[in-house]
């Protein structure tokens, strides 16, 4: 019964042009320059720069680290280097991070970036700096944060506590126009002193639906005049401040390009974080590339893999299309797969190749440039032999 199911499922895939590429479908992409990419999270640089006391000893590990990546055939590593507020990197703007050396606002022993962008450029590897704008901290205690944390010093301002917003984290107020300006400053600082590949957001944009987090704004606004409703006003406030990062990189440094990586749901993106991926996707002066999290199967049945990545497709004119794969399931249930279906929610459990394929897929289509892999460290998985297969797997069709 089961296979059956299956054979009707990708019957019906291919009547909609969605195909579901098998083991042995592997073709070259038909793009002259391809990205393949994966995201080397703060939690992932923690477990190196902890470990490491000097910069010999960081790049030691980082060459060992990227030389992995390459091996597997990708041609991007993109690193986090500003997880919430703080940095991997000598900045004007964020103290050290924890998560660099145990302690926010520490001394900075080296400098990882600045070691990584090396190493990587040594290794023919492009780089991009990946940061949060609006993360503060995964802790909602201010006091956790170092004296010279601007977040800390704005939130015990009189005049300037409404920048900050506390719930069961700490985030940037993104209706602020300090913290816009501070986002944008950040950016610069870093594409005038490194020599990154691209800078690179995730889909983390407006932290609650909820009215308290920007009340102030929208209040003055409306009193001075404005028209919008309050959700058309926060899409325009992020909007904005994504379009100013664009400008200002561009006045720096025209090669340095500028991505983000939304939820793959437009809706969502849209309704509760107030990003408007499609504007940023269809109008000029927004990105260079916008990367969808397709983290499902080819038999989701809320989002399958083929029929999303098709949506993105349809959508995107203004930019380059990536598309996000999850390695990280491999091996693994998924529960939001289906509400009965055990073929569906066991597919990365019953199948070791399913982002070989997905990768399969993405080479057949035309007006998709690239992907991204989450996450380095089941690159490197050893213990679970459904991700050291996929990896194989991988390896083989890239």
């Amino acid at each position: 019964m089961k296979k059956i199911i299956i054979c009707l499922l990708s019957f019906v895939l291919l009547l909609c042009g969605c195909s579901v590429p098998q083991p042995s479908d592997s073709v070259d992409p038909p793009n002259a320059v391809y990205v393949r990419s994966v995201w080397i999270s703060y939690f992932e640089l923690e477990s190196i720069t902890t470990s490491c006391d000097t910069a010999k000893d960081f790049e030691k590990k980082i060459k060992s680290a990227f030389k992995k990546v390459k091996s597997i055939g990708l041609n991007t590593v993109t690193v986090q280097v500003r997880p919430c507020a703080d940095a991997f990197y000598k900045s004007d703007y964020f103290p050290v991070s924890k998560y660099c050396f145990g302690l926010q606002g520490s001394e900075l022993k080296y400098d990882p970036l600045e070691i990584m962008i090396a190493v990587a450029h040594d290794l023919g590897l492009r780089i991009e700096a990946w940061i949060n704008p609006y993360r503060v901290s995964q802790s909602a205690d201010i006091n956790e944060l170092a004296d010279g944390n601007v977040a800390k010093q704005w939130y015990n301002s009189k005049d300037k506590k409404s920048n900050v917003y506390i719930s069961e984290k700490i985030y940037f107020n993104p209706a602020a126009p300090e913290v816009t300006e501070l986002i944008v400053n950040g950016v610069r600082e870093i594409v005038s002193n490194y020599a990154v590949d691209a800078i690179h957001f995730d889909d983390y944009f407006y932290p609650t639906t909820n009215k308290d987090i920007d009340k102030k704004e929208y209040d003055e606004y409306i009193e001075n005049g404005g028209k919008l409703n309050l959700s058309n006003w926060r899409r325009e406030t992020v909007s904005n401040m994504v379009k100013a990062v664009y400008s200002a990189i561009k006045e720096i440094n025209s090669t340095v390009l500028f991505g983000i990586s939304p939820q793959s749901k437009i809706s969502t993106n849209y309704n509760s974080q107030y990003a408007d991926v499609e504007r940023w996707s269809t109008e000029e002066g927004f990105l260079d590339y916008i990367c969808p999290q397709v983290y499902f199967g080819f038999y989701n049945e809320v989002q399958p893999f083929a029929s999303t990545v098709k949506t993105w497709q349809d959508l995107v004119t203004s930019c380059k299309l990536y598309i996000g794969l999850p390695l990280y399931k491999s091996g693994q249930e998924d529960k939001f797969a289906s509400s009965d279906q055990s073929y569906a929610i066991n597919e990365f459990i019953d199948n070791n190749d399913i982002i070989s394929r997905q990768i399969s897929y993405l080479y057949q289509l035309e007006r998709v440039g690239g992907f991204y892999i989450f996450s380095f460290s089941y690159l490197t998985d050893k213990k679970n032999n459904s991700v050291s297969q996929e990896v194989k797997n991988i390896k083989a069709v890239i």
